[in-house]
């Protein structure tokens, strides 16, 4: 009996110590490391695009340095993931995590971000990133054109210039009869107040309706000479900087909330203002390039002169007090908000 005894008392003795002993194995045992978050991250353009190799492929490569691996950005370039006017709500959707997209491929959709598009607004893709972003810190309104995602930056091209294929532009009435490929619903206004036909499509379409000849020409930053290869299908370039374009990058809302905390404030460090700058510096250094193709292509370059240019401008004047107008009449500050941008345009002109 006593022997009995004895060995139930060290069995549990035994018990005992092997229970205590698992916490302690469990807190040596080493820690298995969390799969990364992998993001998607979606635009139309090749992989040769300034905006592929200058700004997105090197986030994506931030990214992963700076989070130590923990998230990571795979890139899909060409649409794979969505077409140019479908970017955006391929974010909210969640078809990809990130998207690259300009604003103004939906019309109505971001109203009051539309008056960095204004013709004549600003002078560089600098200056213009620098507004549109300072803009959009600042009018919760405009924040509130975004739902559904988390924006990472707000940045603008080159100003634009008119490429025609088969005859050049000296004066407004040169454009009589033409038809204009335009970005935009404010560029489609800008061109018809020169008195052309406009007409709004994606740029990815643009090479082949000159080449066929569905339009006569496209107003284009000079930028696009070298990312779409422009110097192929236009014979000539009237410069008068008449106006910039903004594009998003943006992030699903959901994609967000699963990084950790840590990582949010680490991608935090990397976009806004500074991604901003990025675009813009990367663009204007595009401007550049293409300058420099069309010149050696032979393409004939016209720089409309000083009189001549404030008739243009002059013809477009009236689309500001209307974008106000239309603003207002939305109930949106729309006066407050051209104020500030006229203002921002000027310090950073």
């Amino acid at each position: 009996m006593k022997k009995k005894t004895l060995l139930t008392l060290l069995g549990g003795i035994c018990l005992v110590l092997i229970l205590a002993a698992l916490p302690l194995t469990a807190a040596c045992a080493p820690e298995v490391p969390a799969a990364p978050i992998e993001l998607k991250m979606s635009h139309f353009m090749s992989e040769k695009h300034p905006m592929h190799a200058k700004l997105m492929a090197p986030f994506a490569e931030e990214v992963a340095m700076a989070t130590e691996g923990r998230v990571k950005i795979t890139i899909y370039s060409g649409g794979a993931l969505g077409k140019p006017p479908d970017q955006y709500d391929s974010a909210v959707t969640g078809i990809t995590d990130i998207a690259f997209g300009l604003h103004g491929y939906t019309p109505g959709k971001f109203p009051l971000t539309s008056v960095v598009e204004l013709p004549n607004m600003v002078t560089s893709a600098s200056s213009g990133s620098k507004v549109v972003w300072e803009l959009y810190e600042k009018f919760p309104e405009i924040v509130a054109e975004h739902p559904g995602v988390k924006v990472l930056t707000i940045w603008t091209h080159d100003t634009g210039q008119i490429m025609t294929t088969k005859k050049p532009i000296r004066t407004m009435d040169d454009l009589k009869g033409m038809t204009i490929r335009a970005p935009t619903a404010s560029h489609v206004a800008m061109v018809e107040a020169w008195g052309a036909t406009a007409v709004q499509f994606p740029i990815s379409e643009l090479y082949d309706s000159l080449a066929k000849g569905v339009v006569d020409g496209c107003v284009v930053p000079y930028s696009a000479v070298k990312s779409f290869n422009l110097a192929d299908v236009v014979k000539y370039i009237t410069v008068g900087d008449f106006y910039v374009a903004t594009f998003f990058l943006v992030m699903n809302a959901d994609s967000w909330d699963k990084l950790s905390s840590k990582d949010q404030k680490i991608i935090e460090g990397l976009i806004g203002s500074r991604m901003s700058e990025t675009g813009g510096t990367a663009y204007d250094g595009g401007a550049k390039v293409g300058l420099t193709t069309a010149q050696e292509a032979g393409l004939d370059i016209y720089a409309l002169p000083a009189g001549e240019l404030t008739k243009w401008r002059q013809a477009l004047a009236p689309l500001h007090q209307k974008w106000v107008a239309d603003m207002e009449a939305k109930g949106l500050p729309g006066q407050k908000v051209y104020d500030e941008a006229v203002r921002l345009a000027e310090t950073y002109k």
